[in-house]
């Protein structure tokens, strides 16, 4: 998906905030297209995640979600008659030269056939990667997932932070509010999060009294910001930031005498959340951009992937997902490769073979030989289609994520993006998956068969 993922924003804002250094890396020359790491009976693979990090969070999960796919697919006899092995799980400590350091390793000391997963909040080993050749998977929270055609993020490989949002005026439209505030940090990510949720309010029609894209990380109280808010009877606050600041920003807010403002939080939709935040997130909605896991039921490839992770005694994350997804993109480019495999043909099937990707249904569907790796016409084709934008929706009440504004079996609010539509309603929004009875709108990504798991 596009940049309606704000979340690719806010997850790097604290990193960029604390002012951490950024190396570059020259480029390399490519590989011949073989197939190291590639034995009779295995193939290894490799990756990366900070899972030393300033935000806390659970990057490291990615390379758990690899592995229970790993299990699965091996347990039933692998592909080609080769067992998937993950021999590397490094740890880039956040850092722009770990980074560098980290995927250099994988490539020229352990000598994966592909990169696996990537989870970091500072991915400069990007252009060393894609100037190697070297089939790279992982968490699309950053713009480098964009430098060639052989790195391929779990959401596509394309992210637009000041394109106009339609999540958070499509859900202050669903409360029916007017007033909007826009909170977000003085990092440049965060700012830009601002920049495309200002857009899409305005284009809506919302009165957005209020924006702040100066505050700094761990404020304890908004100053001022409140009194506006009072003033012009703020009823909704978007924000671009991790979720402490979510959280801080509603504490301060009711602490002003305003305890029925509702809020858009682009990160923060996490098990962990439950526990550590509590009923301080009660009137927070969360937009992902996956099928969320309290709806498991309705979603056959989410509960194969809860089972296998409970297998292995490991938590249900977003990044364990993403991890999960990344091998399951991985097995269909070696599948539709055929048995003689290289590091290239793989990487060619992916991106002209695999379109409407959708992870057997755990996300909206991405088209890789279309727009996988830019905006839509990016690949050389089609440049004045339109594409989509799909969204689940979910809110913190009484302790738990509850799914909002989709239907059974269909979390997801689609609409188009290329442009915009002029109104968001019955004529221009459809969910997803769709029933059998149910007609896409021509702009929809429509999923093409691709090669099934054993």
């Amino acid at each position: 998906m596009r940049a309606r993922t704000v979340i690719s924003a806010v997850a790097v804002v604290l990193t960029a905030t604390m002012g951490v250094a950024v190396a570059g890396v020259g480029v390399a020359s490519a590989q011949t297209g073989g197939s190291p790491g590639v034995t009779k009976t295995t193939i290894s693979v490799g990756g990366v995640a900070a899972v030393t990090n300033q935000l806390g969070q659970p990057y490291a999960d990615g390379f758990n979600g690899v592995q229970a796919y790993f299990n699965y697919i091996n347990a039933k006899g692998g592909v080609y008659g080769h067992k998937f092995k993950l021999v590397a799980r490094l740890d880039d400590q956040d850092r722009a030269s770990g980074d560098v350091e980290a995927v250099r390793e994988l490539v020229e000391q352990d000598k994966v056939f592909a990169v696996m997963p990537v989870v970091t909040d500072i991915f400069d080993g990007a252009s060393y990667l894609a100037s190697k050749g070297v089939p790279t998977f992982g968490w699309n929270i950053n713009s480098q997932w964009n430098d060639g055609p052989n790195l391929f993020g779990e959401k596509g490989s394309y992210l637009c932070f000041t394109c106009p949002e339609a999540a958070p005026p499509y859900l202050a439209q669903q409360l029916g509010v007017k007033n909007v505030a826009i909170l977000a940090y003085t990092a440049a990510q965060s700012q830009t999060c601002a920049s495309g949720m200002e857009a899409g309010f305005k284009q809506y029609g919302f009165n957005v009294v209020l924006v702040d894209d100066s505050i700094s990380f761990g404020f304890t109280d908004l100053g001022s910001d409140v009194d506006t808010m009072k003033a012009k009877n703020v009823q909704f606050v978007g924000t671009c930031m991790d979720i402490a600041g979510e959280v801080n920003a509603a504490q301060a807010i009711r602490r002003a005498g305003l305890p029925n403002v509702k809020y858009y939080a682009p990160e923060g939709y996490a098990p962990s959340t439950l526990t550590k935040y509590g009923n301080e997130l009660n009137g927070v909605y969360f937009g992902i951009d996956f099928w969320p896991f309290e709806d498991a039921k309705h979603s056959p490839e989410l509960t194969l992937f809860v089972k296998e992770m409970n297998a292995i005694h490991e938590p249900i994350t977003e990044q364990a997902l993403s991890g999960w997804i990344n091998a399951d993109l991985l097995y269909k480019g070696i599948k539709l490769a055929g048995p003689n495999f290289t590091q290239k043909s793989v990487i060619d099937a992916i991106n002209t073979k695999i379109n409407g990707y959708t992870a057997n249904g755990l996300r909206p569907p991405v088209d890789w030989a279309f727009d996988g790796h830019g905006p839509p016409g990016a690949n050389g084709t089609q440049p004045n289609t339109d594409h989509e934008t799909c969204t689940a929706y979910e809110l913190f009440e009484n302790g738990k994520f509850v799914p909002q504004f989709g239907k059974p079996g269909q979390p997801f609010v689609c609409n188009t993006e290329n442009p915009l539509p002029p109104v968001l309603n019955s004529t221009t929004l459809y969910y997803r998956p769709p029933k059998p009875s149910e007609q896409l709108p021509t702009t929809a990504t429509v999923p093409t068969t691709s090669p099934a798991v054993p």
